[in-house]
């Protein structure tokens, strides 16, 4: 793996200096943050650097308005870095490290984060999630070399940043889900030893919410603990199957769309939170439907297909570009169709009762999101239902990684789902 030093722990940021020393010897720190983190942590970490004999330079952006993981961020931080050999130092959360991520791997530089929030799974992971000319998608680069995060800082988070990180943490249970069906498919099988990495810890914190809703240190730390697996596993699998599903493909089209409350985006956690308790929905309706029609079912031509495509990116037309080859290159049609059909039908007893034991039923699993101040709907996070489900459907056409969305899709389900939907969970 990539991350060599990792540290959770009450007054971790007192060590950043020597841990920085004995990650990459007295090189120069260039220190990427916004005017919210500098202000929680930045201070104690450039004493604890130059306490080593470390020099710093900073690259700080604005409180507001926030900073977003696009081209041009990356930009800033790499010419900042190009300046001389300074190793980077992000201190914040997904946002910041995914900028400087990927602007450390553009000059072939290692990195550090010390983490403001228990927020995203994404500071351990290989790849940064990152808005290129709109359109969302993980671009390849080296995970950290060192992960810091002290619990004092990460309790005191605001909640709803806690909130997003426990939504992020939740998403493994649809995600595993949908590993599930690609197993069951053929398609990608499952790494047990990968799995381990990431279900052991979520359903540890899952047991906890109560307490992390409470801001008890102790949980806050193993919230953190379990976003940190589920990065390790995307580092050793380089691939973010093993934490990421359709929820996250849902969020993705939000991302793109550039979904906003009260002037600010609503952030990565939140809009996963909320594909979570779609995807585990629609898995909790599965069994209810009727699957003896589906080789009678009828099937979009690729014409047909492509039109819908160019009508569900209708807001944002420059994106077909990325779109259009993706889609068509999982789309199937004639005896492909067919052969698939027939593997669905054969999984699906296996797929129902693997997916029956890995998911919490949906209300149970709604209630604890409650708790620890998720949000539940699409209202929370300010859009329609109309939007929600064209988020769905969209979810389905942006990236080759099979998950229930496909299966709905290819078995001619998908619409009957989504029309399954009540007004008084979503």
């Amino acid at each position: 793996m990539d991350t060599k030093i990792a540290v959770v722990e009450k007054g971790a940021i007192t060590r950043v200096g020597a841990l920085f020393v004995e990650a990459f010897g007295h090189t120069p720190a260039l220190l990427v943050s916004d005017g919210n983190t500098l202000g929680i942590g930045g201070f104690a970490l450039i004493q604890s650097l130059e306490q080593q004999g470390i020099q710093v330079r900073q690259c700080c952006f604005a409180a507001l308005p926030q900073v977003y993981a696009d081209e041009h961020s990356i930009e800033r931080v790499r010419l900042s870095l190009a300046q001389d050999a300074s190793i980077a130092v992000a201190l914040g959360s997904g946002t910041l490290n995914d900028i400087t991520k990927r602007a450390s791997f553009e000059v072939d530089r290692p990195y550090m984060v010390v983490a403001t929030a228990p927020s995203v799974d994404g500071y351990t992971s290989y790849g940064a999630a990152v808005s290129i000319k709109g359109f969302k998608q993980t671009l390849p680069c080296n995970a950290p070399t060192a992960v810091v995060a002290d619990t004092n800082i990460l309790c005191t988070a605001p909640m709803p940043m806690i909130g997003a990180g426990f939504g992020d943490c939740m998403a493994k249970f649809t995600a595993g889900s949908d590993w599930i069906v690609a197993d069951q498919l053929a398609l990608q099988p499952i790494r047990e030893d990968i799995w381990k990495m990431v279900q052991t810890p979520l359903r540890k914190v899952y047991a906890e919410h109560k307490e992390i809703a409470n801001r008890s240190q102790n949980s806050v730390g193993v919230l953190f603990d379990a976003l940190s697996a589920s990065g390790f596993a995307m580092q050793v699998m380089h691939d973010s199957r093993p934490a990421s599903g359709a929820e996250h493909l849902i969020s993705h089209i939000w991302e793109m769309e550039h979904l906003e409350m009260d002037g600010l985006p609503v952030s990565h956690g939140f809009k996963v939170a909320v594909g979570t308790l779609a995807m585990s929905f629609l898995y909790e309706m599965l069994p209810r439907m009727d699957f003896s029609s589906i080789m009678q079912r009828p099937a979009e031509s690729w014409e047909e297909r492509g039109e819908s495509i160019e009508q569900a990116f209708s807001f944002a037309p420059a994106l077909l570009d990325q779109v259009l080859p993706i889609a068509k290159s999982k789309f199937l049609c004639g005896d492909a169709l067919k052969t698939r059909r027939k593997a669905i039908l054969r999984a699906l007893p296996n797929i129902l009762r693997r997916c029956s034991v890995q998911l919490p039923p949906f209300r149970e699993l709604r209630q604890a999101m409650a708790e620890v101040s998720c949000p539940l709907t699409y209202a929370d996070i300010n859009t329609s239902k109309d939007n929600f489900l064209h988020a769905i459907r969209a979810a389905q056409m942006i990236r080759n990684r099979y998950t229930l969305l496909d299966l709905l899709y290819e078995a001619g389900f998908l619409e009957e789902a989504l029309e399954a939907f009540d007004q008084n969970i979503f």
